[in-house]
């Protein structure tokens, strides 16, 4: 069924388009701290903060002490806000600006899987400015974007507009199968993001010490289609310059596994990357989603709400 724009819809838009003309105006620099005091602001005023520091205390409580975990959690406040801005500024980046701004390590990788001529799925993670993969469209490799839809119709194309300047192809989550499998059979890199809670219908695999419900649809789509699936994530470098960087492909699974064990073998396997990457820059990753809300049928559900701590208001 078609989305409807109500007046609310149309409001939010111009909110938006407001900022988006607000952000373009100022230089970079100026934008990109602006975006961290936005994400401090947020902090400060307890945004899913709770949520926040549980995840950290839970994570690193043993190795880190307060002042450091509350460090890292503000600093994550922070990443978000300046990639936040920084994609606002998307009209404003150029190719050659991209080269200067945004290095690939492990592109090798990528030319690798695409010399098989049955596409490549390039999984990441809400980490670093996890929106700069569009940019991989610049350097010459036919990329589409897997993409959640935005409750706002308005705000969705936006949105999808600032990837697209890039050359990327947008596919929606909705109804996505067609369009993907279409993508590899044209030998595309569909890239898309999977650490998001996908409750009862995910795949549990371990993350950072504990099981987390994690969409099945990358690894059940390379079990499948045995398109090679490279781990890859945007790692902030210092304020103004960031490294995709490209995993070698996930191993395929052992002769004689197949079904879910097969989908739950790459869903770790990409897991444990983006775990990787977690551990060794934690100021980067976006703490403040519910990453383990849902919980395997096998636990008691007292012991999540111990442990994931209050809803935030």
């Amino acid at each position: 069924m078609a989305r409807r724009t109500t007046l609310s819809h149309r409001l939010e838009y111009a909110g938006v388009r407001l900022f988006h003309w607000i952000v373009n105006a100022l230089p970079m620099a100026g934008a990109r701290e602006l975006g961290a005091g936005f994400g401090r602001a947020a902090f400060s005023l307890g945004i899913r903060r709770r949520v926040t520091m549980a995840h950290l205390e839970r994570v690193f409580g043993d190795e880190k002490s307060p002042a450091e975990l509350l460090a890292i959690a503000r600093e994550s406040y922070e990443n978000f806000g300046r990639m936040t801005f920084e994609f606002a500024r998307f009209p404003r980046l150029s190719p050659a600006l991209v080269r200067e701004t945004v290095s690939l390590t492990g592109g090798e990788h990528l030319d690798r899987a695409l010399e098989g001529g049955s596409g490549a799925i390039l999984v990441g993670g809400h980490f670093g400015n996890w929106e700069l993969a569009a940019t991989l469209a610049t350097r010459g490799y036919p990329l589409t974007f897997l993409v959640g839809e935005q409750h706002n119709i308005l705000v969705d194309r936006m949105m999808n507009r600032l990837r697209e300047r890039f050359g990327v192809e947008i596919v929606p989550l909705t109804g996505s199968l067609l369009g993907v499998l279409r993508a590899l059979r044209s030998n595309r890199i569909v890239a898309m993001l999977s650490d998001q809670d996908a409750g009862r219908r995910g795949v549990f695999v371990d993350f950072l010490g504990r099981s987390a419900s994690t969409p099945y649809g990358p690894g059940r789509l390379a079990a499948r289609t045995g398109a090679p699936l490279l781990p890859g994530n945007a790692v902030r470098r210092d304020r103004a310059r960031h490294e995709i960087v490209v995993s070698p492909p996930v191993a395929p699974p052992p002769d004689g596994m197949e079904g879910e064990d097969a989908v739950r073998h790459y869903t770790q396997a990409y897991t444990t990357a983006l775990e990787s990457l977690v551990r060794r820059y934690p100021e980067q990753y976006f703490w403040m989603h519910r990453r383990w809300k849902t919980r395997p049928p096998e636990e008691p559900s007292k012991a999540s709400a111990a442990v994931e701590g209050q809803r935030s208001l």
